[in-house]
């Protein structure tokens, strides 16, 4: 009776992921449609276009082919035998990797050049896609902290590339760059969701197996090689009065200056501390950011191993959860054009309280003896829905505070100490022998989601929290 009810919930969901996939990409469609109709503008210089598609003519394989890896990683371990204990361990590198490389990246790739990073750290990425074809412990941690560090090294490569091509080479206005990030992080989306469809197809209904993606990620990454070394240009070094763009998170504009030495680095992370000491705002909206991030950072890990020992369709989900994230940015899109005195202040307290809930769902449907599935599918999808509307929601924050300014300050100072936290917690709390080491997590989710609201409730509260209302990045973001 026991197993006909286990198999009864396992087949329930199936269905239910099915549904859902089918039902959120009809309302990313619809949502899409809808926004195109309120905002009408577009970038028809013939030239610009060009450069455009010769950038995401070698950034849309490469980002195909790391999101091939993300919808089986996890099974792809636990099907070597390794515990979730194992598991965590080898995530937890790849964060640790991925937060520390991605400070000093940009010095990096000052030091050695944009396409020569890009090639060598496209390269080095493959490799770990291969390794993942070894069953060794030691090799798949290797493997998972070089990926952390390639990432972090290709993505900025080809961002500042392309800052440098569009500002110095060819003298375009810096404002069409909000039409390039339109693109990209609508692509992003995009992409994320075919790579879940690709990787269900080639793991489950061709039965390659869950190491097949990796496998098939590696023509993406050396052919986006391969179009860089015979298409990009190194070009003039990058200018250090150009911010840098970082246009491969949902929905995110991410300035911040590109650091032309070691010890301008150093300099900028000791004035952005001084500058966040001195305003209350920068401290509390940054505190925020690293909060809710570092539950991002634990949600990356959790989703699998709270749905996989029940058979659901894992690429589906994952493409399920990367539609939940367009749907989020065209809902705030949609939004700001019907109410324009939309305050971000409002708008961050309420995805706090949403994605609070959607964790607090996650805890009471994890329980070892009454688990609820679809339930926590559903809190998934919600989350990610949050987390979609608040990228942007960010960017108005950022912008008026004039965070946009100290991302690397903030991220020193605040998302690195807290992220490695998370990852603490991750090895610490998580484990096969501790029957509720999941639920243990989502609680502390919980916990960090309260911090975050009472920072933001602060924030609200304050004279510049209800003044500030997000005008500049209307048209960016719409």
């Amino acid at each position: 009776m026991f197993f006909k009810c286990i198999c009864r919930i396992d087949k329930m969901l199936v269905q239910f992921v099915f549904t859902a996939f089918a039902a959120i990409i009809f309302t990313a469609v619809l949502l899409e449609v809808v926004t195109r109709y309120i905002t009408k503008k577009s970038n028809t210089n013939p030239q610009f276009l060009a450069f455009q598609r010769l950038y995401f003519l070698a950034y849309y394989p490469v980002l195909f082919g790391d999101w091939l890896n993300a919808p089986y990683l996890y099974k792809l371990y636990n099907s070597y035998g390794f515990m979730e204990e194992q598991i965590a361990i080898i995530y937890v590198c790849g964060f640790a990797s991925a937060v520390v490389f991605g400070i000093t990246s940009s010095y990096a790739v000052q030091k050695f050049g944009r396409c020569r990073t890009f090639v060598f750290a496209t390269f080095a990425y493959a490799i770990t896609c291969l390794m993942k074809l070894s069953s060794s412990y030691s090799v798949l941690i290797l493997s998972r902290i070089i990926s952390g560090a390639a990432t972090s090294l290709l993505f900025t490569a080809q961002e500042m590339w392309y800052m440098s091509e569009h500002l110095q080479t060819h003298d375009f206005p810096p404002e069409w760059i909000n039409y390039t990030l339109i693109h990209s992080s609508k692509g992003n989306g995009i992409i994320a969701i075919v790579a879940g469809v690709i990787a269900y197809l080639m793991s489950e209904v061709y039965g390659f197996g869950p190491v097949a993606p990796s496998v098939l990620s590696v023509v993406f990454l050396l052919g986006s090689c391969l179009i860089v070394v015979t298409k990009w240009k190194e070009g003039a070094k990058e200018s250090t009065d150009h911010p840098r763009l970082v246009v491969r998170s949902n929905s995110t504009i991410n300035k911040a200056g590109g650091s032309s030495s070691k010890k301008k680095f150093f300099k900028e992370c000791g004035e952005g501390l001084r500058k966040i000491a001195q305003n209350s705002d920068l401290l509390q909206v940054g505190i925020i950011q690293a909060l809710f991030e570092s539950v991002l950072c634990l949600f990356v890990f959790l989703w699998t191993p709270v749905l996989d020992h029940h058979n659901p369709p894992l690429g589906i989900v994952f493409s399920s959860l990367m539609a939940a994230t367009l749907v989020g940015g065209a809902l705030y899109r949609i939004s700001k054009s019907i109410f324009k005195n939309l305050y971000p202040a409002y708008s961050l307290l309420f995805i706090l309280l949403s994605a609070g809930a959607a964790v607090l769902a996650c805890v009471l449907s994890t329980h070892p003896s009454r688990e609820f599935p679809v339930v926590s599918f559903t809190a998934f999808l919600m989350f990610e829905v949050m987390s979609g509307v608040y990228f942007p929601v960010m960017v108005d924050l950022k912008h008026k505070i004039e965070l946009d300014k100290l991302d690397l300050a903030v991220t020193t100072w605040f998302r690195v100490p807290l992220n490695l936290l998370a990852c603490a917690g991750l090895i610490f709390l998580h484990s096969s022998s501790n029957a509720n080491g999941t639920r243990n997590l989502f609680a502390c989710c919980v916990v960090i989601i309260a911090f975050a609201v009472a920072f933001s409730l602060k924030f609200t509260k304050s004279s510049r929290g209800h003044k500030i209302q997000s005008t500049e990045t209307e048209e960016l973001l719409t």
